[in-house]
């Protein structure tokens, strides 16, 4: 007895090897957002942009990555705070105005338009729209973050604390 095997129709998707491609990897989550491997790379990438030395050994630099998470962490837990606290408000207005000023700081650095944009693909961002968004949401989070640390200051939930001798 034979049985005839149907063939796979032409719109059935071929099998092949796993073509899975990582694009980025989620080292915590702080509420629904989750903290990526990227952000952590853009924070060492900028810090030694500014100069700072980063550790030569894997154990070093594990340390540091770890810091910067701990970072992004407290930062986005701020963040979520102060969405959440209606006594807090930041204004489109307020934003594009700092948005706009960074800018215009950052563009002066160059000679010309094309230079200004080759600096941005360097630094990843494929236009200066794109770096204009991210400028955006940087602000926004500064600000939030500012405003909320102000209020728990003034509402005495926030208290300075004076340095031991050996801080």
């Amino acid at each position: 007895d034979t049985t005839a095997v149907p063939a796979a129709p032409d719109s059935a998707p071929a099998l092949s090897a796993d073509t899975t491609v990582v694009a980025d990897v989620v080292v915590a989550v702080v509420g629904n957002r989750p903290v990526l491997a990227s952000q952590v790379d853009e924070e060492l990438f900028s810090r030694q942009a500014q100069g700072v030395k980063l550790p030569d050994t894997p154990e070093g630099l594990l340390a540091v990555r770890r810091e910067v998470i701990s970072s992004i962490i407290d930062e986005e837990l701020l963040v979520q705070q102060a969405l959440r606290d209606t006594a807090i408000t930041v204004t489109d207005q307020e934003i594009a105005d700092g948005v706009e000023q960074q800018v215009r700081k950052v563009r002066a650095n160059f000679a010309s338009e094309v230079d200004y944009k080759n600096e941005l693909r360097k630094a990843g961002f494929q236009t200066p729209e794109e770096y204009r968004r991210w400028l955006t949401d940087q602000q926004r989070r500064a600000a939030l973050q500012n405003r909320l640390v102000d209020k728990l200051r003034t509402d005495g939930k926030l208290k300075a604390v004076a340095p031991t001798e050996q801080e």
